[in-house]
């Protein structure tokens, strides 16, 4: 019985999307964080948003569940 709990956390651990920390680069429609993933504005929060221009890298917080970024710090400009 505890290993199958045990396995039902870990599937759930490993399907739900922690907070984490990301980096990513600036871009015209939003920062993009790899080749294939671009997170668009409508999702990035912060107080440095305004600010943003393209090409500057920054250091991202994901919200638990993904729906959600907040910009931390403005790594290179």
């Amino acid at each position: 019985m505890i290993n199958e709990i045990k396995t039902i956390v870990q599937n759930y651990l490993s399907n739900a999307k922690l907070c984490s920390l990301m980096v990513g680069t600036v871009s015209s429609g939003g920062i993009k964080i790899s080749d294939k993933l671009i997170i668009p504005n409508e999702l990035v929060v912060g107080n440095l948003k305004g600010s943003l221009t393209a090409g500057r890298k920054v250091r991202l917080l994901r919200n638990h569940g993904g729906q959600q970024f907040y910009i931390l710090e403005v790594i290179e400009e």
